[in-house]
């Protein structure tokens, strides 16, 4: 967000999924570095809107199949793991310090609820669960521009497609306090990883209409 030439992304390219940069993808298209620590699997590399941090999730090697949440430090360097914090898929709030993730309501299940954190000076603070239900799992979480709301999508909860647990089915829209769920779509197509846009748009992945999966995107109706 700070500096739109610097890229993070993830990469398999040694064997393991690394969190790697392009410091400067025009003056420098070839010139990639690792920030992830050896030893894990690392995804899902997220700014925060100063262009300071970049927080991701990387595997447990202590807790076979878990994951944890670590920041990484432009200015030094150094990675910091979220003592105590077991989760998934984070994303930086655009407008604050406050960081989504998806978590298992209970170790060594698929089931997984939105919780929320917040990161200031190397501290974690009020961390806190913002939606989960029994039977179903609240995935892939996205801030709205203004960090209003988070977009997600459910596994196992469209009564449709509630016997399928490898795939998401619906996208839903809550208020950032976790209050006022709204359901999105209904279509009994997956709907899934949706990533709000800056111009208001909700863009997902779907297998609409039989065919491949593709690139969705609809206007979201959001709860007040």
């Amino acid at each position: 967000p700070r500096n739109p030439r610097m890229i993070a992304f993830c990469s398999n390219t040694r064997g393991a999924w690394e969190i790697c940069l392009l410091p400067d993808f025009e003056r420098e298209p070839d010139r990639v570095v690792v920030v992830s620590e050896a030893g894990a699997e690392s995804l899902h590399p997220s700014w925060s809107p100063d262009g300071r941090h970049l927080v991701y999730c990387a595997s447990d090697e202590a807790d076979e199949g878990g994951w944890t949440l670590k920041v990484w430090e432009a200015e030094t360097g150094r990675t910091r793991v979220l003592e105590g914090v077991d989760g998934f898929l984070p994303e930086w709030s655009p407008r604050d310090n406050r960081i989504v993730f998806q978590r298992m309501r209970r170790r060594g299940t698929w089931e997984a609820a939105l919780w929320t954190l917040e990161y200031e000076n190397g501290a974690v603070r009020n961390v806190t669960a913002l939606f989960a239900g029994e039977g179903w799992a609240a995935i892939n979480p996205s801030w709205s521009p203004d960090a209003r709301h988070i977009v997600f999508a459910t596994v196992a909860k469209s009564r449709a497609r509630a016997p399928l647990f490898h795939e998401p089915d619906d996208l839903w829209v809550l208020r950032a306090d976790g209050s006022r769920a709204t359901r999105l779509t209904t279509s009994p197509a997956s709907d899934g990883m949706p990533a709000w846009g800056a111009d208001g748009r909700i863009y997902f992945v779907s297998d609409r209409e039989g065919g491949p999966f593709r690139i969705w995107s609809i206007v979201p109706r959001l709860p007040e």
